[in-house]
């Protein structure tokens, strides 16, 4: 059995209720940039796991994907799915 690699989003939690407030996908070229700005350790070549941004991070990330978002509004995530 064989297991695709996981995909991957950008995802902002709502401060005040902690639903989804806002995703978006990252495509698999850009997950090595999207590794680089989260700090994604070694330990976690697939960046399977749920990393958070510091704000900065999360703009930049946005940049990178050229989309807006409320950085200020959310708590955000890189965050990896299984597909």
């Amino acid at each position: 059995m064989t297991f695709a690699a996981p995909s991957h989003r950008l995802v902002g939690y709502d401060r005040v209720t902690d639903h989804v407030g806002d995703e978006r996908d990252v495509p698999g070229e850009m997950l090595p940039h999207a590794k680089t700005i989260a700090h994604v350790p070694a330990d976690d070549p697939e960046a399977a796991a749920c990393w958070p941004l510091a704000a900065e991070e999360a703009r930049a990330l946005a940049g990178l994907l050229g989309v807006n978002i409320e950085w200020s509004r959310f708590d955000w995530f890189l965050e990896g799915f299984a597909p």
